[in-house]
């Protein structure tokens, strides 16, 4: 089998990071080579995003954050390009539509930010983990917001990841259900791609 790259979108606290393990330990049980990726990474762009997210200051502008966001992710496509190449298996947490998701609920224009990531990796799978805000911000409650976690702003933002949903480009998956029945949901959509 070719490389696989796999992206999980949503709001924070949908269960990207568990559903992304359980998916992990799906594939190397099977014997093939995993790699977990997250964006914005922990690289050179990636860390002056992850500063900016934790300053509790939403300073910059809608595009400015999607021109960093695509800059970081120019970079990260090195990595999986690699991994693909390898013929590993690549699961990230987050990737374009976060951007478009994020910065389109901002007031970004979302054809200038197409452009800014047209040459991107087309994953094989994006899977939304749909949760209400309310519901997703009271599963995080325990830890340091960023600045894009206020409910108003994350139902605008779960608004355009559905509009994404609606045009094919992701598959949905209902978060609210328990780990088992998400992990479920998702499988029947990775088991397409065979």
């Amino acid at each position: 089998m070719k490389g696989l790259f796999i992206v999980f979108e949503g709001v924070d606290g949908g269960g990207k990071s568990t559903q992304m393990k359980m998916l992990s330990d799906f594939f190397k049980r099977k014997g093939y080579e995993v790699e977990q990726h997250m964006e914005p990474t922990h690289e050179t762009i990636g860390t002056v995003l992850w500063d900016y997210m934790n300053s509790k200051n939403r300073s910059f502008e809608p595009e400015t954050e999607a021109l960093l966001f695509a800059a970081d992710r120019i970079e990260h496509g090195k990595n999986i390009r690699k991994a693909l190449e390898e013929r590993k298996i690549v699961i990230s947490d987050r990737y374009k539509h976060s951007s478009l998701a994020y910065q389109g609920a901002a007031g970004a224009d979302v054809d200038w930010m197409q452009s800014l990531n047209k040459h991107a990796l087309v994953p094989d799978l994006v899977i939304l983990l749909d949760i209400d805000p309310e519901k997703s911000l009271g599963r995080v409650s325990d830890r340091e917001k960023t600045v894009f976690e206020e409910n108003e702003y994350l139902k605008k933002v779960r608004a355009e990841y559905l509009r994404y949903a609606e045009l094919g480009e992701l598959v949905v998956v209902d978060a609210v259900q328990s780990i088992e029945e998400v992990h479920a949901d998702i499988l029947k959509h990775v088991d397409k791609l065979a």
